[in-house]
This record gives C-alpha cells, sequence and structure tokens, in this order.
C-alpha cells in the first residue's frame, strides 16, 4: 500500500470492542436461558470463540451484528480448538474451569507464560494438565471451582487475568483473584466489570483485588455491546494531524480521548460523537495505563507536539508494541526513544518512507495514520494486517479522505 498525505474530513462510526463481545459471550453461554448481545464485534475471532462455546453446548445464532445466545449446562464434545487467539484461549478456559466434566483445549500458539494463570486456577481448585511439557496444548480442565481465593500475577497476559472472573460464576458463592502489581488488565477488567453487572453479578475492581459477589445466579439478558474506545483513538489522531475526523459514539470520561486532550487537541464531545480537529499541540506526560493499546497512535500524534511528549504505563504483557512503535518513527524521521514502560518523543516532521512488512496490526494503524500527516509517501507491503486488530479500518480512513492506493 502507498500512504499519500491526505486532508482528512468526515464521520466513521465506532467500533464495538472485540473483549466486550468475547466476555459477554462466555457469560451468555454459561447463563440459563436465552440472551441477545447486539452491536457485536463479528469477525474471525469472535466467530471461532462461537465454535468453541458450541462445542461446549451453547447454541449461538448471528444475524448482522446481533448474537442470539441459549446457555445453560454444558456438555463438552471433543476438541475445542481456540486456534491462535490467545483471547479465545482464556475465555474457553475460564468457562471450563465451571464444568464437572473435562474439556480439552486446544491451541496453535500463546504468548507469555501460562504457569502463573493455571497456577491461579488450581488454587481455585479447578483441575488442569497438559501432554506436553511448558504447559502447550492441549490444556485438559476439569471444574467446578471449589476455593473462594486465588493470586496472579499482574504482568501475564490481561485476559487471562480477566477470565479468572469466570472461573467461579457458577457456583453461588463469593470470591477474591489478587492481583500482584504491576497489574496490567485495568482497561480490560472495566469492561469485565459492566458485562458482570449486565447479567445479574455484583462485582468489584480495584487496588489489586477483584471481588465478585456470587451469591446471585447468572440470568440471561439484553447487552449492547460497548464501543472499543482504544481503537477510536487512531482515526481520532488522525483528524488531529490531518483535518477534521467525527467518530460516533459516546467517549466522553474516556481514557482515551483524555490522553488526546492532554496534547491540547482541538475536541468537541458530545453523548453521540467525539470530532477532533487539526491544530497547535502541546507536549505532555500522559499515563496510558488504562488505554495501552492506543500507544502506537499517541505516539504519532506526540511528533508533532511541541515541548516534547513522556507516554508512560503502556505495556502489554506478552505483546510488545513499544519497540516496534519506536522503530516505525525513528524511520520515519523522529528521534523517539523507548524507555521501560513508554517513550520519550520529541517534536519532529516525519517523512514517508518505505516500511516493508510490519508484525504488529496496532502499529501498522498508527503507520497509516502517520503516513497520511507526513512529507512525501509512506510504503506498507502488508497492509490487511491491521484488519486483524479493527476490521474495517482501512475503509473507513479511506472514506474519511485518505489516499492510500495499491
Amino acid at each position: 500500500m502507498i500512504i499519500s498525505p491526505s486532508a482528512l474530513d468526515g464521520a466513521i462510526p465506532s467500533t464495538p470492542s472485540r473483549w466486550h463481545t468475547q466476555f459477554s459471550l462466555a457469560l451468555a453461554s454459561l447463563a440459563f436461558g436465552q440472551s441477545r448481545l447486539e452491536r457485536c464485534a463479528i469477525d474471525d475471532v469472535t466467530i471461532s470463540l462461537m465454535t468453541g462455546l458450541e462445542a461446549m453446548g451453547a447454541k449461538v445464532e448471528v444475524s448482522g451484528d446481533t448474537c442470539i445466545v441459549d446457555g445453560g449446562l454444558f456438555h463438552p464434545r471433543g476438541e475445542i480448538d481456540a486456534e491462535a487467539h490467545e483471547d479465545n484461549l482464556a475465555v474457553l478456559a475460564g468457562v471450563a474451569s465451571n464444568l464437572p466434566r473435562n474439556s480439552r483445549i486446544q491451541f496453535q500458539s500463546r504468548r507469555g507464560d501460562a504457569y502463573p494463570y493455571l497456577n491461579a486456577l488450581m488454587a481455585l481448585g479447578v483441575s488442569v494438565s497438559s501432554q506436553a511439557k511448558g504447559r502447550e496444548s492441549p490444556w485438559l480442565l476439569r471444574g467446578p471451582s471449589r476455593n473462594s481465593t486465588t493470586h496472579v500475577t499482574g504482568d501475564i497476559p490481561p485476559a487471562f487475568i480477566c477470565s479468572l472472573v469466570l472461573a467461579g460464576v457458577l457456583r453461588m458463592r463469593d470470591y477474591e483473584i489478587t492481583i500482584i502489581p504491576p497489574d496490567r488488565s485495568i482497561s480490560m477488567m472495566e469492561l469485565v466489570v459492566d458485562s458482570m453487572s449486565s447479567f445479574g453479578m455484583g462485582m468489584a475492581a480495584g487496588m489489586g483485588r477483584v471481588r465478585v459477589s456470587g451469591l446471585e445466579p447468572l440470568r440471561p439478558t439484553k447487552v449492547r455491546i460497548r464501543d472499543d474506545s482504544e481503537l477510536a483513538a487512531y482515526p481520532l489522531v488522525a483528524g488531529a494531524l490531518c483535518g477534521r475526523v467525527t467518530v460516533g459514539g459516546d467517549m466522553t470520561g474516556d481514557p482515551s480521548l483524555a490522553a488526546i486532550m492532554a496534547f491540547d487537541a482541538d475536541i468537541a464531545a458530545s453523548r453521540s460523537q467525539v470530532t477532533v480537529r487539526a491544530g497547535d499541540l502541546n507536549g505532555a506526560n500522559v499515563d496510558l495505563s488504562r488505554c495501552p493499546r492506543a500507544f502506537p497512535a499517541l505516539a504519532v500524534l506526540a511528533t508533532r507536539a511541541r515541548g516534547g511528549t513522556v507516554l508512560h504505563s503502556a505495556n502489554i504483557p506478552g505483546r510488545d508494541t513499544i519497540t516496534p512503535t519506536i522503530k516505525l518513527l525513528r524511520r520515519m524521521g523522529c528521534l523517539a526513544k523507548a524507555t521501560e514502560d513508554g517513550a520519550v518523543i520529541p517534536y519532529a516532521h516525519l517523512q514517508g518512507c518505505e516500511l516493508g512488512e510490519l508484525e504488529d496490526p496496532l502499529v501498522a494503524m498508527a503507520a497509516m495514520v502517520a503516513g497520511c500527516s507526513a512529507e512525501g509517501e509512506t510504503v506498507i507491503s502488508n497492509p490487511q494486517i491491521a484488519e486483524e486488530e479493527c476490521p474495517g479500518f482501512i475503509r473507513h480512513m479511506m472514506s474519511l479522505g485518505a489516499l492510500f492506493y495499491e
């Protein structure tokens, strides 16, 4: 793909949260009765999860972006395949931890160390085994969980920390999870709290502890999936650099929007949409602990902020977006420097260049935004990787006026 300097002007819809979709599908599958999930993120990842949940006995019907889920007692049938999707593996393992029969979950790959997560499940009384050394595929899990407390290190992939909440939802008793700092699951856990509340279960998360009030049973319900505000940061940053962009949805009080506002960007926000216009930007010190997936976009925005910028608390366990983002900026002429948990980014005029293949979808999205604001053409060899994180991103950017060519 060739990206030319672009003047953007237009409006696009917000993107529904894949994680909120995944977690809500899991709860709907465990609740007795029929649930309706509206405005779901329907992509290859969630379709794979639906297949795994159906292999456990749930029934899922999809119509457009609406999912009708018949949940209840589960009867695992054969192997349950999480494919190469780590978040799906975490969710399926959490669901399987409720079932009194063996669930055999296979997967193609995973990032990071699985021991802390599986040890946390075993501390809850879930039977866990693997036929391969190093906790490789497949996992064999058998519930139900019997204990009321467990702990896990906060530096494992956030989906695994969050999925521990699923492990006791059918037990009809309270349970507690202690997260040993640093806790990198904050942004995803907020969606877990929202989803649990929708299905009738009380939950509190904060200060390294998650408490679930399990005395009330899960109830089938109707849920509208929330927007993915971290993905919304990418077109909004493009607007701050290249013109005017409006994204539908309510982002008032959202950490991603607050991060953009920290640069003194020209923003107008209501409960139905957010508009960002190009203008003068000032450097800032920005905490991204509640929106780490927005880091690559905000790093691009920071190159046009006078005075220099420090971005911190951007680590995502099991996924390094910091190193490839810094490499991207340096290749485009910004002398950015990586830190332990973020970056120091000076003011710079980005220059278009040949970027070749990019390995992370978020970095690819950031590269497209950078290409729109750079001087000269930018070339990416594998632009479709961006669709793995945000289906429709390329189409939406082109509808705003981005000059993308094959």
